[in-house]
């Protein structure tokens, strides 16, 4: 459409003198200009701001309208209509604006006050530990942020939280523990104890699980609600953690820095009446049974690139090294190397190119 036949259109809708086909031509011009934008309306935004766009075009064409000049109209109604387009624009940022923009303790604060919930904030250089209605323990660093009810109702326990916890949850079968998190993520769990990590220097958001099962899943935060979208989470169990990339908006899954031990309670399969080796003692034992044992004393999926590699022998002691320092040591002896895949590890022959 040409600039002469828009001015003419936009004059007859104005003048609601529009066919209903050319109407829809006018609607599609307004959709252009907020649907293929960045920011994200609902209907009843939509409806609310067209209604102010064209009750604010026909006022001012109405206001200004001068037809002994008729030959400028067309130009100063095209001014008018980049104007409104403009006016547009700034209505649909400012709501947009208006609902994200974090308040005094960020956009969750205000949901949280919406439900009644109290809040605590540690404006100590200590950690400070909180008891919940629940039994739920959970130990603020310097800065934290929480928001909680005094009593829990209903079907879930839910809590938000703006900086970095560790969360020792009661276990309730019944009611499900809900961490929200400022930027747009919750963790869920029955009773479990993880850390949660947000840096105010880094945006990225870390969970990592000591026990027990997480899940965390990316949710969607309108004004006064928020829409759970737990299809498309990540399950964390002890060792392992997830980071929320907030320029990518992607989960990544991978191990915490210093994984530990399971509970020595814990059997291995099909030997019931054996506890999870410790310390960790080797003689001329294959690589594969060390793996094993290391993956099963973890919870962490080790395995070794081959069967051939895996029939090679290592002896050591090291019940007092970490897993990675265990690793190491392993690797030297078996002249192999170990990489880290997600929240897996793979045990590699070393190459000569590698030496």
């Amino acid at each position: 459409m040409n600039q002469s036949n828009f001015d003419r259109l936009l004059q007859q809708y104005l003048a609601g003198e529009c066919t209903s086909a050319e109407e829809k031509l006018v609607l599609e011009w307004y959709e252009t200009l907020t649907r293929n934008s960045d920011l994200h309306l609902s209907e009843a935004e939509r409806s609310q701001i067209e209604a102010r766009l064209w009750k604010n075009l026909r006022g001012k064409l109405q206001d200004q309208a001068e037809p002994v000049h008729r030959k400028s109209v067309t130009a100063r109604l095209w001014y008018r209509v980049v104007a409104a387009a403009a006016f547009l624009i700034m209505i649909a940022t400012a709501i947009i604006l208006y609902r994200q923009q974090p308040t005094k303790n960020g956009s969750l604060a205000t949901i949280a006050k919406q439900a009644g919930y109290d809040s605590l904030t540690n404006r100590t250089d200590q950690v400070r530990l909180v008891l919940l209605a629940d039994s739920t323990k959970i130990t603020l660093q310097p800065g934290a942020i929480i928001y909680y009810p005094p009593v829990f109702t209903g079907t879930t326990r839910e809590i938000y939280l703006k900086g970095s916890a560790f969360f020792n949850v009661y276990h309730d079968e019944k009611k499900h523990f809900k961490v929200h998190l400022n930027d747009g993520l919750t963790t869920e769990v029955l009773g479990t104890s993880f850390q949660i990590t947000q840096h105010t220097t880094n945006p990225d958001i870390e969970v990592a699980v000591v026990t027990g099962k997480v899940l965390v899943y990316k949710q969607q935060a309108s004004e006064n609600t928020i829409e759970q979208d737990a299809s498309t989470g990540v399950v964390l169990t002890p060792n392992k953690k997830v980071t929320f990339n907030a320029a990518s908006k992607q989960l990544i899954t991978g191990l915490v820095a210093d994984p530990q031990p399971l509970s020595k309670t814990n059997k291995q399969p099909g030997t019931a009446s054996q506890p999870v080796k410790e310390p960790f003692v080797f003689e001329e034992a294959a690589l594969q049974q060390v793996v094993e044992t290391l993956s099963y004393a973890y919870g962490i999926l080790i395995t070794v690139e081959n069967e051939q590699l895996g029939r090679r022998h290592f002896t050591g002691d090291l019940s007092t090294y970490s897993l990675f320092t265990q690793l190491e040591y392993i690797c030297r002896s078996t002249q192999t190397f170990y990489e880290i895949n997600g929240t897996q590890i793979i045990i590699k022959e070393t190459r000569t190119g590698d030496l």
